[in-house]
């Protein structure tokens, strides 16, 4: 009977032990503004929430960092830019002129329609018109370097045209200079 007990308390403090990783870390902390209780008189600390895991500018630096991560895409058979991949490319922009130490390496895409050759080619061009735009705006070229990839890698698994407009894409990954305070 008693090991039974044992085993009910102990299936009771792991799901205790479960439930508690969702919830932020509590710490208890005396409140600053608060008179110094005098001899005698005793004062129980105020408990304040504290989010261990945030830091000062981490959420500005996620969204730094997802903006220069942004995908843009090309109609088919196209390598030139559309006017919501110059918006993206330009937001993209503002943040590599301000942060120099970021260098980024630009690969392009391609759907499965058309050889391996030409799909080789027709990515390769994707990857180098968005860093000729990017370059246009100030960026130096030494910043980047590019890379086609063809039809090799495919975000979707289909052959449609939702899937196609989605594969044919250039995809920007933070090389160097990006890291998380």
């Amino acid at each position: 009977m008693r090991v039974g007990l044992r085993v009910v308390l102990v299936g009771l403090g792991a799901i205790g032990l479960v439930a508690a990783c969702g919830r932020k870390p509590v710490f208890q902390v005396p409140d600053a503004s608060a008179a110094i209780p005098t001899k005698g008189e005793a004062r129980a600390p105020e408990t304040i929430a504290v989010d261990s895991g945030s830091r000062p500018g981490a959420a500005e630096v996620d969204r730094r960092l997802a903006i220069l991560e942004e995908r843009i895409h090309f109609d088919f058979d196209r390598w030139t830019l559309t006017p919501e991949a110059q918006a993206v490319l330009n937001a993209k922009a503002e943040i590599l002129a301000s942060s120099p130490e970021i260098t980024v390496r630009i690969e392009g895409h391609a759907d499965e329609r058309g050889s391996d050759e030409y799909n080789l080619v027709l990515s390769s061009k994707r990857a180098i018109e968005a860093k000729q735009y990017l370059m246009r705006l100030g960026i130096d070229s030494s910043r980047f370097e590019t890379m086609g990839y063809g039809e090799e890698k495919p975000l979707v698994h289909r052959s449609d045209e939702v899937a196609w407009s989605v594969n044919r894409r250039a995809e920007f990954r933070i090389s160097a200079g990006g890291s998380r305070p």
